[in-house]
């Protein structure tokens, strides 16, 4: 074949365009420390950079953001639960100081004023919050769990399932002396005390406005209205609390005869005849419906704990009530809430997976365990009335114009007072023995009642419990995607990056190669034929 000096030109042209063109390749990578600068030059280098830039973004938004974010909510958890624990453990004590037979009544009230204190910081802790989102509250991060002021513009009808395990012995005291003048020896003697029990149910709430139904499912699966199945009466403390008999002393509002029920409004207690209760023994289920549209400060909010309906209040000028608001067709306008259970808020920590990073606070806390306290305070302060009635007795007996029967009247109230001063320490005990029982419940496990007829175990120990199986998971979850971020990078700068000393080496020979085809390029065209014509 017959090679002419074009084609060696041309090929030698060629050859020191393509070394110069390799060595401005190898200088990129030299200069730039990347394998491609253009997704052409390597197009599948191109394609797992993009893929893997993904995967790497996606490491860090769950590494640097979920998983932290999510530690924090839960950090911040942990730490309401650790105070409602440790306030829950000195309820306890004082519980247990209260118990004694040593204590007299002040000391026993000095106690019941501390653990008001303790109950309503363990309420304030249900108001915890992370980055103004409260933790407690389900979806509702924006709503505090406890009203934080007095609240009277929304009235709830509130439906509040029980079990026939909400139901308690109620000791209190039938009859006792009261004073009134011209009240004879004989009459204050028939104003004995005694002292009672009485099956009673505590509701979630006090200053109740009215029941609208009380019933209950029965072995057969048939409900029934307790209401009209036996006689029912809604009173006050203030309705018979007052009222005076010369035969028969004070009269309780926790009297009831067979066949009836009563409900006490201001306190929120169902009293139970024996009747009544036989009836509730064999019940599936229990269930209340009533209404409620004053509530102060540290109350629960319904909505967090019960199915509901709210309806906004405005006040009407005619009579100068609140109302509940209506609209143009002049039917109320009612928010329902239900299902405050089924409210879990979950974090993507990984790939298609998720974690319940919140606690709900009725998975904490019942919300009957603020009635329990109160009873304390209640039975203690009756007793501190009928100390106070002694007192007044006293003075009464110093009087110097006593004549001898009044004083023999006084000296006999004096007594019944007593008596019953004795019988309200006894109960007394109970209370704070109750309580004790109430705040172990609280710790380790209380049983509620579901409003699909199910009954669930909840305290601080279990919802610890589950925050730091779920923390733990989370803390392994984190290792896991640290490892896997840190081989991505690594698997990222493998794809991209070239090694420097390669680089350097690969670019000193493209260089000598150039320089090569340049020497070689500068003899080839320095002879022709016309050199030997």
């Amino acid at each position: 074949m017959r090679v002419t000096n074009v084609m060696m030109t041309t090929n030698m042209l060629n050859n020191i365009t393509k070394n110069k063109a390799d060595m401005s390749t190898k200088f990129d990578q030299y200069a730039t420390g990347q394998k491609i600068q253009r997704p052409s030059e390597d197009p599948v280098i191109a394609i797992r950079s993009l893929k893997y830039r993904a995967n790497l973004t996606e490491l860090q938004q769950y590494v640097d953001k979920n998983i932290p974010d999510a530690f924090e909510w839960m950090n911040v958890t942990e730490s309401a639960l650790d105070n409602m624990n440790t306030l829950l453990t000195n309820m306890y004590t004082y519980c247990t100081q209260g118990a004694q037979d040593t204590y007299e009544v002040i000391d026993r009230d000095s106690i019941s004023q501390t653990m008001q204190q303790y109950k309503e910081q363990i309420y304030e802790c249900l108001n915890a919050d992370y980055a103004g989102r409260y933790v407690f509250s389900g979806y509702r991060t924006d709503t505090s769990v406890c009203y934080e002021e007095e609240t009277i513009d929304t009235e709830f009808e509130i439906t509040e399932p029980l079990t026939f395990e909400n139901l308690f012995e109620k000791s209190y005291i039938r009859g006792g002396g009261v004073y009134a003048e011209d009240t004879t020896t004989e009459q204050y003697k028939q104003m004995a005390p005694t002292k009672d029990t009485v099956y009673c149910m505590n509701l979630a709430y006090t200053d109740i406005e009215e029941m609208t139904d009380f019933s209950y499912v029965n072995e057969d699966g048939e409900t029934v209205n307790l209401m009209e199945a036996f006689a029912y009466k809604e009173i006050t403390t203030t309705d018979l609390g007052d009222d005076v008999d010369t035969t028969e002393g004070k009269v309780s509002p926790y009297e009831v005869e067979e066949g009836e029920i009563v409900f006490i409004k201001d306190t929120g207690e169902l009293i139970l005849s024996a009747d009544a209760y036989e009836a509730l023994r064999t019940a599936k289920s229990i269930s209340t419906t009533y209404t409620k549209n004053t509530f102060q400060k540290g109350d629960i909010r319904p909505e967090m704990y019960y199915d509901c309906v709210g309806y906004s209040m405005v006040l009407d000028e005619d009579s100068g009530e609140m109302v509940r608001r209506v609209d143009e067709d002049g039917n109320a306008e009612g928010i329902n809430y239900s299902k405050p259970r089924e409210q879990d808020i979950n974090y993507e920590v990984n790939f298609s997976q998720k974690l319940k990073v919140n606690t709900m606070a009725n998975e904490t806390l019942d919300a009957t365990l603020s009635k329990k306290i109160d009873n304390i305070m209640h039975a203690v302060d009756h007793a501190y009335n009928i100390q106070q009635e002694i007192d007044n007795v006293e003075l009464m007996l110093q009087r110097d114009e006593n004549t001898t029967e009044v004083n023999e009247a006084l000296t006999a109230l004096r007594e019944q007072l007593e008596t019953e001063l004795t019988l309200q320490k006894s109960i007394l005990q109970e209370e704070f023995s109750n309580g004790m029982a109430a705040i172990k419940e609280a710790q380790d496990g209380t049983k509620v009642a579901n409003a699909d007829g199910s009954v669930s175990k909840i305290s601080v120990s279990i919802a610890a419990t589950g925050l730091g199986s779920r923390y733990k998971r989370l803390e392994l979850i984190e290792e896991r995607m640290t490892d896997q971020e840190v081989a991505f990078s690594e698997i990222l700068t493998n794809n991209e990056s070239v090694d420097i000393e390669e680089a350097i080496i690969n670019y000193n020979a493209a260089e000598v190669t150039y320089n090569s085809s340049l020497s070689a390029a500068s003899k080839v065209v320095q002879n022709s034929l016309l050199d030997f014509l």
